[in-house]
C-alpha cells in the first residue's frame, strides 16, 4: 500500500488536487476548474488517488464529490516515523496536540451589558 500511496503523491498535479481538498470536499467539477488539462486527464489522476486510497468518493445525483481519506495519511505518517529523526517527531506530536479540538467557553451575549447596571 505505501508503494501505491508514494506513486499517487509523487505527481505534481495529484500534489495539488490532494492541496485543493485539505479544506474539505469538493464535487469533481470544482477541481477539474482549477485544471488547463483535459478532463479526463484530471480523472485519470483522480483515480489514482482513488486506488492508493486517498481519495474518498460520494455521489450526489450526476454529481461526484471527493475527499481526503485521511486514514490512509495516518498510515503513511506511522510508516514514515521511523525515517524521521527524534526531533521532527517530538514537533509532529505538539502539532497534533494542537489541533485536538479544544472546549469553548460559551459567552453570554448579556455578559457584556451587566457591568453597566
Amino acid at each position: 500500500m505505501i508503494e501505491l500511496i508514494a506513486k499517487a503523491i509523487g505527481d505534481e498535479s495529484r500534489k495539488k488536487i490532494i492541496e485543493l481538498l485539505i479544506p474539505g470536499e469538493l464535487a469533481a467539477s470544482t477541481i477539474f476548474e482549477q485544471f488547463t488539462y483535459a478532463a479526463p486527464t484530471i480523472s485519470r489522476h483522480l483515480s489514482v488517488l482513488k486506488e492508493a486510497r486517498i481519495v474518498s468518493t460520494r455521489r450526489e445525483g450526476v454529481f461526484i464529490y471527493y475527499s481526503l481519506n485521511k486514514e490512509t495519511f495516518k498510515e503513511f505518517n506511522k510508516w514514515l516515523i521511523p525515517f524521521l529523526p527524534t526531533q521532527e517527531i517530538s514537533k509532529m506530536k505538539i502539532k497534533d496536540k494542537s489541533t485536538e479540538p479544544k472546549s469553548v467557553k460559551k459567552e453570554n451575549p448579556f455578559d457584556k451589558f451587566q457591568s453597566e447596571f
